[in-house]
């Protein structure tokens, strides 16, 4: 005898985003701050192996942004445990932020990567958080991710939106046509995957 199991359908949810979380003269006053104190520039040979990658990137220790970006992470941090069911550490104040610049005069762009750690053997990157800081208008710098086929992801074409994804998820950013698009990155780690 055979029993019809019932299963309620779950959506698979690779990314979470929030709209309109910054203003315009929020992300001013973001980038300024990120200009006059970061702490270091991007090692170009740091970022995702044998990945092409021509943005320029400015490091900033979470310590420095973290009155600005605590409501952020705290809604990142309650949306990774309900929603992705991810444990996740706490940012120390160390950890870097990534200010990603993607100038159309370099025709930046980022090719197809995952995040990832790669030194620590009981951490990895669980989620990383986009937050489109850009605060001139551009053309190009689409994000895209793959779940099998390709997925743009506009919702973080908009200055001030935030979008979170699963960091083992391959994306890009196409190249930038006009103009000059930023994004603040920021990777939150938790214990190993089993």
């Amino acid at each position: 005898m055979s029993e019809k199991i019932n299963r309620k359908s779950v959506p698979r949810i690779d990314y979470w985003h929030w709209p309109e979380s910054f203003n315009k003269k929020d992300l001013i006053k973001l980038n300024k701050f990120i200009e006059s104190n970061f702490d270091m520039y991007e090692d170009k040979d740091n970022g995702a192996e044998d990945v092409k990658k021509t943005s320029t990137v400015k490091i900033i220790y979470y310590k420095k942004i973290k009155n600005i970006l605590h409501k952020v992470i705290q809604a990142c941090r309650q949306v990774a445990n309900e929603q992705f069911g991810y444990d996740l550490n706490e940012i120390y104040d160390l950890d870097g932020c990534l200010l990603n610049i993607y100038k159309s005069s370099d025709f930046a762009e980022y090719n197809w990567h995952t995040d990832g750690e790669n030194v620590l053997p009981h951490v990895d990157v669980k989620l990383t958080v986009l937050i489109n800081v850009s605060t001139k208008k551009y053309e190009g710098g689409d994000f895209y991710i793959c779940t099998g086929k390709e997925k743009h992801i506009e919702e973080l074409n908009k200055p001030g939106n935030i979008v979170m994804l699963k960091s083992h998820l391959l994306h890009k950013v196409t190249p930038v046509t006009k103009g000059e698009r930023r994004t603040l990155t920021i990777f939150l780690k938790g214990p190993s995957f089993r």
